[in-house]
């Protein structure tokens, strides 16, 4: 029945080619017609979406309960977490504040604004949020130095400091108890940063609050919902572009010591879609100059070169016109089937045009030699677009969406190009006008190359023949040994290192990722009232793998009626004080009459060197300012001063604004909590959300697979970043599985159906398994893991290497070289030139700044190498031994 179907699809298809080439022009119009309809509806209708979450099927569990947390608090989805790092507490908490009060203006672009130290809540209630223990600690050093602290306030320059200082070091000569070492060390760093012409602002809150400096950088964060506008290719631009407006507005820039990074999953698609849309239409380019060149060198003629590229492209266009008909929009992986259709759409027509020059120098008849050609390769290719889209195809059943839609549009491609290679090609041949020139070394002109069989080419054709034995015992040793590795391949989770590293949004990421109290991959669950998550919280605070829990009763603070009794206490010890400048800003001269009296003081009392420390270091930098301001002309010299009081004061009036809302702080309760922060925590069906941060830094796989399965073992409701990402990568790696297994079987009875010989069946998988055994060991000896998207290279290369032996097979049983050597043949010329085409139309995605998509044309470029060498010397190794055998 089989062979009585492949009888009737082949006197179909000379039915079809004589067609063509009796209607040739007519035939060139209809293609470009369809070309022209596939342009245009493919530029009006064809979406992205940059969603990495719709990569995989919404119908697996978790992505139930991600939606449902994002149904119960839509605020979360699409944000911008926009980080403010500084060199200290107050210039972080200075810029945010500012920050925030603008982006608050910009309703139009933002669906919501937060900062939680920016709200007035916080601001009034800051105090209730310390330790006791710390809160009566600054009472304390508040209380010791208010009579200071109050000359200071209302003189808020150099003057008043200096004086503040020189009253402060006096009243400790005369025994009173003033810590004055953090003030003196840090007003000694800004003079050295002065000197240094670096730029540093001296911390009024830390030197409050009693805190050492011990950070390298402080940060400060503000969570945005934009409105993105999904009419535009980068919805999320005009939002990204006015943060950073505003920010260059505000000085937050490095010149200034301040840092604005925008990351948050807005930000990292935007950015991603940035990365893949450049790295693809590159590859793109650069894969059609590459196809040319190599298609110049396999086929010989600029004719046949540019029927080959007229009809790759037209197959291109129409390819993407059915995408955008059947799937409507492409995702971050399925922006690939341009180049991969590059690689693997052109191996039909170099096929196509090779075995036609062949006929067309036998019989010098260019009817004839189409007729020819499409009789004698037709069922091949056929068979080839039908093995590489059931490659492509496999992934179709799999949960992994993204693949799949790339193995729909991919798959249909390879039917696509078929259909171009067997309607447009011969049109363009039959017009274009071509006459081969030369010969290549066929089976044709086998007799003509007897006398040099020696030769050094002829050797190495041969050298699957003559060594045939040899290497069937090297394969199998070889594969043995593979299966014992492969088994060491890893998957690697992490979404972000699909991403290029240096985006910004990444960099950001993967920083607040090594630090557990401001890492964004925390986990949540889900609970149904308070009382659950009382016990809830108390349960996941004993895993050894959690950091902290927060939820809606974290910002209730304890023991509050004993802070607000010392808040009282602070307030009336400060009610005296005026936290506002209330005397005439100072002349120059009056700064440094000041910044004089002090010298004075400090150098007619030895005991102030001996018994204050840093001191000495003080005196000297205050000596030397001096003697700078002196050799500077008037302008210069306000200058300098003015640089070295904003340094030092810069952030005093932030700090005094502060504890003065702070001093106002009231009871805190579930009732009194803004609305801003309790949507937070608390979403619109009333159900209550527990955060959950881990102790480890989550860039570490092993880590990030720890964390998740202790949390998975004891609350399967648990999600977040870290599930999704880790429950993505055992879905995906599921699909893989199954699309593997699905294409060898499917493959492996398609071609048991339509071959001969079974035998022959086997002998073209055996060396398709040891290309996939190469494959997977060269991942692992190059460090190339698995990931989301080079995932898909191993059940495509089943599709795409059995391509390459059908041919093989095809020509060694239907027109065998005399001499018995197969490489010899222009079928052989012909998977060695389809190959190439692939690997450097594919291999440009090697290059792509998207490390995912890089990855994929690392593992496929690979991948193919291997097929081509396994195809070119196992196969025929096989072929040879097997016929020896029957015979």
């Amino acid at each position: 029945m089989f062979t009585e179907l492949r009888q009737l699809f082949g006197r179909a298809l000379l039915v079809w080619i004589n067609t063509v080439q009796r209607y040739k022009v007519m035939t060139l119009l209809l293609c470009f017609i369809a070309v022209c309809v596939s342009i245009d509806y493919t530029r009006n209708n064809l979406g992205m979406n940059t969603d990495t979450e719709d990569l995989l099927s919404p119908e697996l569990d978790w992505r139930k309960l991600d939606k449902e947390l994002s149904a119960e608090f839509p605020q979360f989805s699409s944000n911008i977490l926009v980080v403010i790092e500084a060199p200290t507490p107050d210039q972080a908490m200075d810029a945010t504040d500012s920050l925030y009060k603008k982006l608050k203006l910009e309703t139009i672009l933002f669906k919501s604004v937060f900062s939680f130290r920016s709200l007035p809540f916080f601001k009034k209630s800051s105090l209730l949020y310390l330790d006791t223990d710390e809160l009566q600690d600054l009472s304390d050093r508040l209380a010791e130095i208010q009579p200071f602290l109050s000359r200071l306030t209302e003189d808020q320059n150099i003057r008043g400091l200096f004086t503040m200082l020189e009253e402060a070091i006096t009243a400790k000569l005369d025994g009173e108890e003033i810590e004055l070492t953090s003030l003196i060390k840090r007003t000694n760093e800004t003079f050295a940063a002065l000197a240094a012409n670096q730029p540093y602002q001296l911390s009024w809150h830390s030197l409050m609050a009693g805190e050492d400096l011990d950070k390298e950088i402080y940060r400060e964060f503000i969570f945005l919902q934009p409105e993105l506008n999904y009419s535009d290719l980068f919805p999320a631009e005009a939002a990204l572009e006015k943060i950073r407006t505003i920010g260059r507005e505000l000085g937050i820039k490095e010149e200034n010591s301040l840092r604005l990074r925008l990351s948050g999953s807005a930000a990292l698609s935007h950015e991603e879609l940035q990365s893949v849309m450049a790295g693809t239409e590159l590859s793109v380019i650069l894969a059609l100059c590459m196809v040319t060149v190599i298609l110049v060198v396999g086929l010989g003629s600029f004719w046949l070169v540019m029927a080959t590229i007229i009809t790759l492209i037209s197959g291109l266009i129409i390819t993407a016109g059915w995408a955008t008909l059947t799937v409507g929009e492409l995702n971050l992986i399925s922006v690939a089937f341009a180049v991969l259709y590059i690689g693997l759409g052109v191996d039909f027509a170099i096929h196509f045009c090779l075995r036609f020059r062949e006929h067309f120098l036998n019989s010098n008849d260019r009817a004839l030699a189409l007729h020819e050609t499409s009789k004698s390769c037709g069922h091949s290719l056929f068979l080839c677009a039908v093995t590489t889209a059931i490659g492509f195809y496999a992934f179709i059943p799999t949960d992994y969406d993204g693949i799949a839609e790339l193995g729909w549009i991919s798959g249909s491609g390879m039917f696509i190009s078929f259909f171009i290679t067997m309607t447009l090609l011969p049109a363009l041949l039959g017009l274009l006008p071509y006459k081969p020139r030369a010969k290549f070394k066929t089976e044709t002109q086998a007799d003509n190359h007897q006398s040099n069989a020696h030769n050094l080419e002829n050797s190495l054709l041969a050298f699957p023949v003559t060594h045939a034995r040899t290497i069937k015992i090297t394969s199998l040793i070889v594969a043995m040994v593979l299966i014992w590795i492969v088994p060491k391949v890893t998957f690697d989770h992490n979404t972000l290192n699909l991403q290029n590293p240096d985006n910004e949004s990444v960099k950001t990421y993967m920083d607040l990722l090594a630090d557990s109290e401001s890492s964004p991959w925390t986990t949540e669950i889900l609970v149904d009232n308070e009382n659950e998550a009382i016990t809830l919280e108390a349960q996941l605070q004993s895993l050894p793998l959690v950091n902290d829990v927060t939820w809606l009763n974290t910002f209730i603070p304890d023991e509050q009626e004993d802070k607000l009794i010392i808040i009282e206490e602070m307030d009336i010890l400060l009610s005296g004080m005026n936290l506002n400048s209330t005397l005439a800003a100072p002349t120059d001269d009056e700064r440094l009459a000041a910044i004089n009296n002090l010298i004075l003081l400090m150098t007619s009392n030895q005991e102030i060197i001996n018994r204050i420390p840093h001191a000495t270091d003080l005196l000297n930098k205050l000596e030397f300012f001096v003697k700078q301001t002196e050799q500077l002309d008037r302008q210069k010299r306000n200058a300098f001063i003015m640089a070295l009081e904003h340094s030092l004061l810069d952030s005093l009036p932030g700090r005094l604004d502060a504890l003065e809302a702070s001093l106002e702080a009231e009871s805190v309760d579930k009732d009194s909590l803004p609305s801003d922060l309790s949507s937070r925590w608390v979403g619109q069906n009333g159900r209550y959300l527990l955060e959950i941060s881990p102790v480890e830094n989550l860039k570490d796989n092993d880590a990030l697979e720890r964390f998740v399965e202790q949390l998975q073992s004891k609350f399967p409701n648990v999600i977040g970043s870290p599930v999704v990402s880790v429950e993505a990568g055992h879905a995906v790696v599921s699909a893989f599985k199954q699309a593997f297994m699905t294409a060898f079987i499917v493959i492996s009875l398609l071609l048991f159906i339509l071959l001969d010989s079974r035998r022959d069946a086997l002998l073209i998988m055996i060396p398709l398994l040891m290309a996939a055994l190469l494959t997977a060991t060269a991942s692992i000896v190059l460090s190339i893991p698995l990931n989301f998207a080079n995932i898909i290279a191993l059940p495509l290369l089943l599709g795409i290497g059995v391509d390459s032996g059908i041919h093989i097979l095809h020509r060694f049983r239907t027109a065998p070289p005399e001499n018995g050597i197969i490489l010899a043949t222009s079928s052989a010329r012909a998977v060695l030139v389809s190959a190439l085409t692939t690997i450097v139309s594919i291999g440009n995605l090697a290059f792509s700044s998207h490390l995912g998509t890089a990855s994929m044309g690392k593992l496929l470029t690979i991948g193919i190498g291997m097929t081509l060498l396994c195809t070119l010397i196992i196969l025929p190794s096989l072929l040879v031994t097997t016929n020896k055998e029957l015979q």
